[in-house]
């Protein structure tokens, strides 16, 4: 006899919005438009004249970082293994990193 597990299904963004008004007693739309906000504030301290990084309390912190520029970086093509040599340009990347509340919370 074999038994299956299936693992839980992520919250949809409906459900997490219906669950914070019904825990918070606010609307949802309420909810919505403090998540809007939120998003605005994220964006504008992430952004070009921002400081680059954003703390949600207890939570997360959201960082930008720069990738620096590669030049004749060796880089692998996957589908047929082939190496080849190519300049690689400067990035910027978003980490997201777990706060120590958040970590002692989940693990």
């Amino acid at each position: 006899m074999t038994t299956t597990t299936t693992t839980p299904k992520r919250m949809t963004k409906a459900q997490i919005m219906g669950e914070l008004a019904d825990k918070t007693g606010l609307t949802k739309k309420q909810v919505g438009t403090v998540f809007e906000a939120l998003q605005g504030i994220i964006k504008r301290e992430l952004g070009r004249r921002g400081p680059g990084e954003f703390v949600i309390p207890d939570m997360l912190k959201l960082k930008v970082r720069k990738q620096a520029a590669r030049k004749g970086a060796k880089v692998r093509i996957p589908s047929t293994g082939e190496i080849i040599v190519k300049d690689i340009p400067a990035k910027k990347k978003l980490r997201a990193t777990p706060l120590k509340r958040l970590k002692d919370l989940v693990l």
